[in-house]
């Protein structure tokens, strides 16, 4: 068997540079997984509370679902969107079942980004708009157009826009660092007003759409406050423009409900989804409203989206969410979760915030409570001790000082424990250290 070290040789000489990017100084070599846990090469065991960003939100290798795609595979693999099948025909007629009310016309891709991508062009055709409005800290993917949507280094000195592509990045709801200088909720979720005040000022009248996650997650798990999303609406629809709920990260079940748009008054007119759709096959899609999703006439395919193989990998992981009522439970392991980091936030001054929804969450690290300045060192040392300890954890935000904790859903509470064990010895070790 290879050696780590000639698994690095191998990264080093084989991978672009883009694509050599880990959490760690020396590279984890993984070589299984089952549920809730990671085995690398060596046999080494890993809890996993990063689920490959938030992908396997039933578990890794979970046999329920794998005995559905093994039976699958054997049957039909792909054909194209140009043939109908019944695994394809069943999951758009399960994703209008599991959709906000409203959503009823679904266009199957590979990846949130292809997803998030078609969805913006949809809303061009629909609305007969261009201009796109996106958010400070968003990430809506890796094709041209999503990347322009994106802004995860936080740069706040770039012009209002929009740029070449029709692209204008907005004041994003980032309480703990206010863009504004403001305080909620006293603000009157002034940071989506400022994005009607600065349409006016660069004399754009009419949108195409404002797309924005709810939760932003490689933003740092920077969640919507009460009023926000429903103030993006309201611009949104006010300017002749739709509103895109990007649900990639944050939806089936992993915020106590299907999709966490559902805990805010709002009715999306497009919303998108991924990674946990399918449980690890690749898989997203797009689901729109009737008339949105006829706007387009031309037809357009999609040579690998919902191909049997990923049609059933989905529906299998649906079935098993509802089944096993997967949201229910995370929501209540979120509970066990965030009160258990309460508490090691009371023991330290590394934590300036915790934040997010059901198995969603993030722990900001600061230098100094009272400045907030980011502890983006720290945060890289955090992620080590725990992965010498067992645990994987993840980190994001512009400085890399957020701790991402998004476990399988299917998560017990010994290992919530076990979880918040690891974290605090890791904690005081990097404190000592700094």
């Amino acid at each position: 068997m290879p050696s780590d070290r000639d698994h690095l040789i191998h990264r080093d000489f084989s991978l672009m540079a883009q694509a050599r990017h880990q959490l760690y100084d020396e590279p984890l070599v993984l070589a299984r997984g089952s549920m809730e846990y990671l085995y690398d090469t060596d046999g080494n065991e890993y809890l996993d509370c990063f689920s490959g960003i938030m992908v396997t939100s039933c578990g890794h290798a979970n046999p329920e679902i794998n005995a559905r795609i093994k039976a699958q595979v054997d049957l039909l693999l792909h054909t194209s969107t140009f043939y109908l099948t019944e695994p394809l025909l069943d999951l758009v007629a399960r994703l209008e079942e599991i959709t906000p009310a409203g959503l009823s016309r679904s266009f199957l891709v590979n990846s949130g980004s292809e997803a998030v991508d078609g969805a913006i062009l949809l809303a061009r055709e629909h609305t007969g708009n261009e201009v796109v409005v996106s958010l400070q800290l968003g990430y809506h993917g890796r094709t041209l157009l999503t990347e322009a949507c994106t802004n995860v280094s936080g740069a706040d000195d770039i012009p209002f826009g929009p740029d070449d592509l029709g692209v204008a990045v907005g004041c994003n709801a980032y309480c703990y660092r206010c863009p504004l200088g403001l305080e909620y909720p006293g603000c009157g979720v002034g940071c989506a007003d400022s994005i009607d005040t600065e349409l006016d000022a660069a004399g754009i009248d009419r949108v195409a759409a404002i797309v924005v996650e709810p939760i932003q997650g490689v933003g740092g798990v920077i969640v919507s406050p009460p009023g926000h999303l429903e103030s993006l609406e309201r611009i949104a629809h006010a300017r002749d423009g739709v509103l895109i709920i990007d649900e990639v990260q944050s939806g089936f079940g992993r915020t106590g409900t299907m999709f966490v748009s559902e805990q805010y008054d709002i009715s999306p007119d497009i919303l998108v989804m991924g990674k946990a759709m399918a449980n690890g096959v690749p898989a997203a899609a797009y689901v729109a409203r009737d008339d949105i999703g006829e706007a387009i006439q031309r037809p357009t395919f999609s040579t690998y989206g919902g191909n049997p193989l990923a049609s059933a990998a989905a529906l299998a992981t649906i079935d098993y969410i509802i089944d096993n009522d997967l949201p229910a439970r995370a929501a209540r392991a979120g509970q066990r979760f965030e009160a258990g980091l309460a508490d090691l936030a009371g023991g330290t001054d590394l934590i300036g915030e915790i934040r997010g929804r059901g198995l969603f969450l993030g722990v900001e690290l600061v230098r100094d409570p009272a400045t907030k300045e980011p502890a983006g060192d720290q945060g890289l040392r955090l992620v080590q001790q725990c992965r010498e300890r067992g645990l994987i954890v993840g980190k994001s935000g512009p400085h890399g000082n957020v701790i991402r904790i998004g476990p399988a859903l299917t998560i017990s509470d010994s290992q919530i424990d076990r979880a918040l064990e690891v974290l605090d010895a890791s904690l005081r070790t990097v404190e000592i250290a700094s």
